[in-house]
């Protein structure tokens, strides 16, 4: 099994422990359950991009002899998004939390296209998350990092077949399909609010578009990039 599916499976096997976890968990005990939900503020980011304009036909489109290109080019624009689940909190001092999130991201880039204006472009994508964070209290406040796997819920399937295609395939194939990255931030706990605040980084391109002409086959890739929000209670 590779790292990836390591990871993954770690993170599932975790992650499927939170419903059969005993609702009767305090939080000044070493065991807590919590729910929580808050808004992601995401961005795409993207490395400079060059592509042949093409017609319908699939040839590139030519002005003077010359083949016209179109450029895709990241902006700062932020994507705002909900984001919501359960997460387990194992251990005081120092402790092990896995989340189950589903969560909206996305963001914006400017096509750039020869001779005609530019356009901005929305991208949003809503994903399962599955962070496995280490983190440590220093009393109210609390402070965690760790990796991350997204898996897509793609357009053209609902909520409840994406949910089933990820959990009855094997973990490697599950594993090829996720995005990985790594999450890092800071929390305070009050008489079981949880409030959190964290930053989240791709490790791998989340989508891959094809773009062909009949000499080469170029391709677009993206990563993305959020700052989270949340607000929750443990019991």
């Amino acid at each position: 099994m590779s790292f990836r599916s390591t990871v993954l499976a770690v993170s599932l096997s975790l992650s499927a422990l939170i419903p059969t976890l005993p609702c009767q968990a305090q939080s000044g005990k070493k065991m807590s359950i919590g729910l929580k939900v808050g808004a992601n503020f995401s961005q795409l980011n993207t490395l400079e991009f060059r592509t042949p304009r093409l017609m319908e036909n699939g040839m590139p489109v030519l002005s003077g002899g010359q083949v016209v290109y179109d450029f895709f080019q990241s902006n700062n624009s932020r994507t705002t998004g909900i984001v919501g689940g359960v997460f387990v909190r194992l251990g005081n001092k120092v402790f092990l939390q896995p989340e189950l999130l589903l969560s909206s991201k996305g963001g914006t880039f400017d096509l750039v296209q020869t001779g005609l204006m530019t356009q901005q472009v929305n991208v949003k994508f809503t994903t399962f998350d599955i962070p496995l964070l280490v983190g440590f209290r220093l009393g109210p406040l609390r402070f965690n990092a760790g990796p991350i796997a997204s898996l897509t819920v793609s357009e053209n399937n609902s909520l409840k077949e994406a949910f089933k295609q990820y959990t009855t395939q094997s973990i490697d194939k599950t594993a090829k399909q996720a995005v990985f990255g790594y999450q890092a931030g800071g929390g305070l706990s009050l008489l079981g609010l949880q409030l959190d605040l964290r930053y989240e980084g791709s490790l791998s391109d989340f989508s891959s578009v094809g773009l062909k002409t009949p000499s080469n086959d170029a391709r677009f890739t993206g990563k993305t990039s959020l700052w989270q929000i949340t607000a929750g209670f443990a019991f």
